[in-house]
């Protein structure tokens, strides 16, 4: 039922929800884990990328309980979690047609089909 559910809305974004729904992208660099105590860092070992797409620029002024940490600037976004390639983190910047976005605060529905992220522009 989950799949089926996904492949309908996944439709939907394509379709009759196409204007609500916006695209982004992530890079963020990997560290090695080793401190490098002359320069103060830790070095980049790579780095990894997703991209996906959903409903990225809702509303928490009709919400009841919002984040602990939340400023009236923030958005809110809802993506489907088989519509992103990569599995979203606390302090990723996301780029969108609307600039970049660090994602501040992160929860997963019930059924493990939706991220909700709470987005704050940079």
């Amino acid at each position: 039922m989950k799949d089926e559910l996904q492949e309908e809305l996944a439709a939907a974004f394509n379709e009759d929800l196409a204007d609500a729904v916006d695209s982004f992208t992530c890079e963020k660099p990997i560290y090695s884990g080793e401190f490098d105590f002359e320069t103060q860092t830790y070095p980049i070992v790579g780095d990894e990328s997703y991209s996906g797409r959903g409903v990225l620029f809702g509303s928490y002024q009709k919400d009841m309980v919002k984040p602990t940490d939340y400023q009236v600037t923030d958005s809110k976004a809802i993506v489907l979690q088989n519509e992103v390639t990569g599995i979203p983190q606390i302090g990723d910047v996301w780029i969108t047609a609307k600039g970049g976005f660090e994602v501040k605060n992160i929860s997963q529905d019930p059924t493990g089909s939706i991220w909700t992220c709470q987005l704050r522009k940079v």
